[in-house]
């Protein structure tokens, strides 16, 4: 055994399993908390609105829901008032956004070793590669040119929303609600594990309540898989594929069902809202964005990088679902608006940007997998493969160098919008 790679210590579990602690894990969980500690500081100036530069929706959640005593119907909504209710402060709502922001980062790692191991690149990947990945995640966005480009945030495809937190909040609970159904689905022709199904309805009906825009998406995307599967099997009957995958889509039914719930009260002229707002599908947002190419070459240089060279594995369907949450949300931001007060707010842009974040996400391991492995891409050809990760590893940090200056910026008060 090398020097550097001896455990820092190891701890005997039962079952003769071992734990082994490196200083690398410490350094992860050190950078965890710096980020903990800098959230705190970030969140609370935008929900005092510190020196009236730090705008943002936090405010609004921690401050006018529970001045006007809001009759709250989402999760982010309702621990506002709870934390509050608790010292007549917002000082633990605050001290909550920075712990979803930590999860979200555990989430990351979580997802990328879920990949590894199912393409059987655990050990063949190192640990500290993937923690390091999980942090880059959050920082994986648009590519930020200022020649040509005016702003950080707005026309871009940003793939991180610092200001929101019921997106923060639908980030946490949707990255482990995949990982729950991944696990249904992918072995699901031993039958369906009652306590993959129970976990996966749970979370995704949070992951509504909190902010549904991924539900819809992840409803389109596992209809197209399952339609995909029964009619491509060839073992089984198509009606005992149709059972199984029947009896998985229901675990989506709980969070469908409040999705509609939201939306019919949002929604129409019989609403808490007098008819003012009204769901509009057209191509208005491709309207008002005619740079959205640029958009989408700038917000995802990375993913398009990697998927490119690695397109044959997104037949894959861990890969594929991946692939089709950024299309469906990306058809849902550009086909789908609202009337009212609310039409500029792009509420329905944020499954576009959880689609983009979840590829960058994927696209990282496959990075992973690409560098650990010289047979992953370009077997016999090394100069190939040395070109792309030499191409792929300076997109990636441009990437997160653009992002970590806009997220220094939002820190010294920069408006989030610019």
């Amino acid at each position: 055994m090398k020097k550097n790679d001896r455990p820092t210590c190891a701890l005997s579990l039962k079952r003769g399993v071992d734990l082994k602690i490196y200083w690398t894990d410490i350094a992860w969980v050190a950078s965890i908390g710096a980020l903990f500690v800098i959230c705190i500081e970030l969140f609370y100036r935008m929900i005092v609105n510190y020196n009236d530069v730090y705008g943002s929706d936090m405010r609004y959640y921690a401050v006018k829901i529970v001045e006007e005593e809001f009759i709250a119907d989402r999760i982010v909504e309702k621990l506002s008032q709870l934390f509050y209710s608790i010292n007549q402060s917002t000082m633990e709502f605050n001290i909550y956004l920075a712990a979803v922001v930590a999860g979200i980062v555990v989430a990351n790692f979580l997802v990328i070793r879920f990949y590894l191991k199912r393409d059987e690149m655990l050990g063949t990947v190192p640990r500290y590669m993937a923690q390091a990945a999980s942090l880059a995640a959050l920082f994986t966005g648009p590519v930020y040119v200022p020649v040509l480009h005016e702003y950080y945030y707005r026309h871009s495809f940003e793939a991180f929303a610092w200001h929101n937190p019921t997106q923060q909040t639908m980030m946490l609970l949707s990255l482990p609600a995949i990982l729950c159904f991944l696990k249904m689905y992918l072995d699901h022709e031993e039958g369906v594990s009652p306590v993959w199904w129970a976990a996966t309805s749970i979370l995704m009906l949070l992951s509504a309540a909190a902010k549904p825009s991924f539900i819809i998406d992840m409803v389109v995307c596992v209809v197209v898989m399952f339609l995909i599967d029964l009619f491509s099997g060839e073992k089984e009957t198509m009606l005992t594929r149709f059972r199984r995958l029947f009896v998985m889509g229901c675990s989506l039914i709980p969070a469908g069902l409040y999705t509609l719930w939201l939306n019919s009260k949002e929604f129409g002229e019989d609403t808490l809202n007098g008819g003012e707002f009204y769901v509009v599908f057209g191509l208005k947002a491709l309207r008002d964005h005619p740079d959205f190419l640029s958009m989408m070459l700038f917000g995802m240089t990375f993913s398009i990088v990697v998927t490119a060279v690695n397109f044959r594995r997104f037949r894959d369907s861990k890969y594929f679902l991946a692939l089709m949450l950024f299309i469906t949300g990306f058809l849902q931001w550009a086909l789908i608006s609202e009337t009212g007060e609310r039409a500029n707010h792009g509420n329905f842009s944020w499954g576009r940007m959880f689609g983009s974040y979840y590829l960058a996400l994927i696209c990282l391991t496959l990075l992973l997998e690409n560098i650990c492995d010289r047979d992953s891409v370009f077997p016999g050809r090394p100069r190939a493969r040395k070109i792309y990760l030499v191409i792929a590893c300076i997109v990636l940090a441009m990437s997160v160098l653009s992002q970590l200056n806009y997220f220094k910026l939002i820190l010294t008060g920069h408006g989030y919008m610019r």
